[in-house]
């Protein structure tokens, strides 16, 4: 990490410790979570494990006062895992917490990041809002728009650039182009337009994020600081999920390699192959996995269960010993997942074309629905 997260990169984190010695991250302890009546599998499985104020995130949910979640998604192609699990998290704090979800269309940062066009960006756009309504998400309780037609988010970034150095912006993200730089200033806005005056004013918000964000949460809470006499801001929160594996187990499961990511719009019999491929913690011998056990650490299929694919956290303990004592082989679980992952798609891809309306209803007028 050479103590430094790159938002834009794809460098697997393994050394969670690190992360809260050198970035302040605070661990989601037991007191914390009973504060949570009915979790889903992120928090029961610590798969969310981190947090920056959540603590006060839940205190004023618990007093009554109006609570906001904030994502969203760079267009740049179809909704992968990590797509699915953070729109999963927005949902949970939709229907637990009651927040007004905002959800952004990052398409300035694609363009700044991966150089696509507006109507490129559109395209994809329609598709991940479709996503995000089959995945259960309210639209009458969100607010989703795209960057470059939410005036007052760029409005913000050319103010914070005004109380941002570029000493401040290398330290936090490294040697970059001045796009990706006023895309991050962009980015603080996203996060804090939830608070202005038309959205109900200053509240608190709560941002689930990867860990590989937080750059994007420190600068904002800084800018947040430092605006307060002007706008009432409160310092937003925030939740860190842990990564999980491309297909391949190398990096972080990312749209920059395709072949090795699972999408909700892969074709289902396509994911299928793609599983039946998938790094796993076998043996080298059937013999030796039956003796030996699975090296479940390393399997991909195994996170995908504990991630996705296994509400049930009865079976998935059943199914860890299983595969840690060799009674389960590796062929025979990894096909269960392709199966299920294939009928999964269909059930979703199905929900999403019925969807692809009001996504792009949503595009073509949220703004003026605020």
């Amino acid at each position: 990490m050479e103590g430094r997260l790159d938002p834009w990169g794809n460098e697997l984190i393994t050394d969670y410790e690190k992360l809260f010695t050198e970035f302040g991250l605070k661990y989601l302890d037991e007191t914390l979570l009973s504060r949570i009546k009915r979790k889903n599998r992120l928090f029961r499985r610590g798969i969310i494990f981190a947090h920056r104020d959540f603590d006060k995130f839940i205190e004023a949910y618990e007093k009554g006062e109006p609570v906001a979640a904030m994502s969203g998604i760079k267009p740049s192609g179809d909704f992968h895992m990590g797509s699915k699990l953070t729109a999963e998290e927005l949902v949970f704090l939709q229907k637990e917490f009651g927040a007004r979800v905002y959800y952004c269309i990052a398409n300035l940062e694609a363009y700044a990041d991966n150089g696509l066009s507006f109507a490129e960006s559109r395209k994809n756009a329609i598709s991940n809002v479709a996503d995000l309504l089959a995945l259960g998400l309210d639209p009458k309780k969100a607010y989703i728009y795209e960057q470059s037609e939410e005036k007052q988010v760029m409005n913000f970034a050319y103010l914070f650039a005004r109380k941002t150095t570029n000493a401040t912006l290398q330290a936090l993200y490294g040697e970059k182009n001045i796009g990706l730089y006023f895309s991050a200033l962009t980015q603080a806005g996203d996060i804090l337009l939830p608070q202005l005056t038309e959205f109900g004013g200053p509240k608190q918000v709560l941002v689930p994020v990867g860990l590989d964000q937080d750059p994007h949460i420190r600068l904002t809470r800084d800018l947040a600081a430092k605006f307060y006499n002007e706008y009432g801001f409160k310092l937003p929160s925030s939740v860190y999920h842990k990564f999980f594996r491309s297909l391949n187990g190398e990096f972080k499961m990312s749209k920059r390699d395709p072949s090795s990511m699972l999408t909700l719009g892969d074709p289902p019999d396509a994911a299928y192959k793609k599983i039946m491929t998938a790094f796993t913690g076998g043996r080298a011998t059937v013999d030796e996995q039956k003796k030996l056990g699975g090296e479940i650490e390393k399997c991909v299929v195994f996170e995908l269960y504990t991630f996705h694919f296994e509400e049930d956290d009865k079976k998935l303990k059943e199914r860890y010993h299983a595969c840690t004592s060799g009674k389960l082989l590796c062929g025979e679980c990894k096909k269960e997942l392709a199966c299920r992952i294939r009928d999964y798609l269909n059930k979703h891809q199905k929900k999403k074309e019925k969807a692809i309306d009001t996504a792009k209803e949503i595009l073509d007028s949220q703004k003026s629905k605020r």
